[in-house]
């Protein structure tokens, strides 16, 4: 899925250096409202309605481990 994000366009790099320098000014940090020591790395795990997404979505919507998970783990 992460190679068929778009890169980072320079509009993109504009905007982001404007929100830090914002979030920066505003609250001396960042990030600017929680402390920094409790941004943890995290996974979100779901499961996909694939039949929903196979409607709705072109092929390749979700991954194949999405396609399998009912038969690799139930």
């Amino acid at each position: 899925m992460r190679s068929a994000a778009a890169p980072h366009d320079q509009r993109f790099l504009d905007l982001l250096t404007v929100e830090a320098s914002y979030i920066d000014d505003t609250f001396g940090k960042l990030p600017g409202t929680v402390p920094t020591v409790h941004i943890l790395n995290y996974l979100q795990a779901q499961h996909l309605d694939t039949d929903f997404y196979d409607r709705h979505f072109t092929p390749g919507a979700y991954l194949p481990t999405h396609a399998h998970h009912q038969d690799t783990w139930h």
